[in-house]
């Protein structure tokens, strides 16, 4: 049975090759993702361990930026894979308002490995993803929540429940990309409400990207008042900040 399945997934292979989202060339790795632009991708390499703030000339592991010392963040980690340009940020305003859901499927794979093979090899994996949940009206708007489409895959791989059930966002806010940085956190104040049970979880919250923080902040503010023990942040990409 195993050798004919094999043999019709490389038939199909055959017939229908992958196409690279990005060059829109064939592939022939398992992602929707060729081999030379994947090495074209801005990888995040030095940053903070909370809150992913690139922290440029530096070689130290573990290092916390001035900031999240003086005023901790209430999530105790943040692992963002690319920094915030191009073409990541091509491949995520396409997913967010062009529909290209193959898009989410891709993010969400690279981000899977990674977790899988650098970010946990360690530690132990948290128990249940919460993607960060959309107000209604922008839901119904858009079709779909992005950051649940980008933990699809990750779920799926690592085995991890994924929760949409358990949080929910009641207050409609503006787009947080669009206000000025002072006004960020008045936006998104009191803008969750937990209805789930989260005593002494570890969760992962998963976005596609992450700014400031002010939406994940609040987010685990929530949480942690759910009764959350750890909460870490997955995210595909963080914006650089001076």
């Amino acid at each position: 049975m195993f050798s004919k399945l094999h043999y019709l997934s490389r038939l199909y292979e055959w017939f229908f090759p992958r196409t690279c989202i990005l060059c829109h060339y064939p592939s022939k790795a398992a992602e929707d993702l060729c081999e030379p632009c994947f090495l074209s991708l801005p990888i995040l390499h030095e940053s903070c361990i909370q809150c992913a703030k690139n922290l440029p000339h530096t070689s130290l592991t573990d290092l916390v930026c001035g900031k999240c010392q003086h005023s901790p963040p209430p999530f105790d980690r943040t692992y963002a894979l690319f920094t915030y340009q191009s073409p990541i940020t091509k491949l995520i305003m396409e997913l967010k308002f062009h529909e290209r859901l193959v898009n989410a499927k891709v993010l969400g794979d690279l981000l899977a490995k990674t977790i899988q093979h650098q970010w946990y090899t360690h530690q132990t994996l948290p128990e249940i993803i919460l993607p960060i949940p959309l107000h209604n009206k922008r839901l119904k708007k858009r079709g779909f929540n992005q950051a649940l489409e980008i933990a699809r895959p990750i779920g799926k791989r690592l085995h991890i429940p994924i929760d949409t059930q358990g949080c929910l966002r009641t207050k409609h806010t503006e787009a947080q990309a669009q206000l000025a940085l002072k006004k960020r956190t008045h936006n998104i104040k009191n803008a969750f409400y937990i209805r789930g049970d989260y005593t002494n979880r570890h969760v992962a919250i998963l976005d596609d990207v992450t700014t400031t923080g002010h939406t994940i902040s609040e987010f685990s503010k929530a949480l942690k008042k759910a009764g959350a023990r750890r909460i870490d942040v997955w995210c595909c990409a963080k914006t650089l900040l001076n």
